[in-house]
């Protein structure tokens, strides 16, 4: 906004309008970017939640025959199945746990930066309102 004098305040309400469509469509464009930043990061997590849903899958049906097969030889045969089950259902457990503290440290996948920035922007505004009617 240019500091002119003479301006009448239609030209002042213009500029200022201007100046807070700029600044919105800047924030909503970094809160864009900051969403997208966050999905990439949650990618690891959520694919390892996928590899878990795959071994418990795995642990519930009868795909795993093969173990059970070979574990047939050493042990008796529901022996043999209830290791085979439990082994996969551990893999699906110990996934699921590392998922989970992926997607936590990830955090909710919000804007936060962005949102920080407009609290800022919304107080600054305030503040020279508040200034300029005083």
């Amino acid at each position: 906004m240019t500091e002119e004098p003479g301006r009448t305040a239609g030209q002042l309400v213009d500029d200022l309008t201007s100046d807070t469509a700029e600044l919105v469509r800047a924030e909503i464009r970094r809160g864009q970017q900051e969403v997208l930043a966050k999905a990439r990061e949650a990618s690891r997590g959520a694919a390892m939640l996928g590899g878990a849903a795959v071994l418990g899958a795995l642990a519930a049906g009868t795909s795993a025959a093969f173990v059970v097969r070979t574990l047939g030889k050493v042990l008796p045969a529901p022996s043999a199945a209830l290791l085979a089950t439990a082994l996969y259902g551990g893999g699906a457990a110990a996934l699921a746990v590392a998922g989970t503290a992926e997607l936590r440290r990830v955090g909710p996948p919000l804007p936060e930066e962005t949102l920080a920035s407009v609290r800022q922007d919304v107080r600054a505004a305030r503040s020279g309102a508040a200034g300029a009617a005083g």
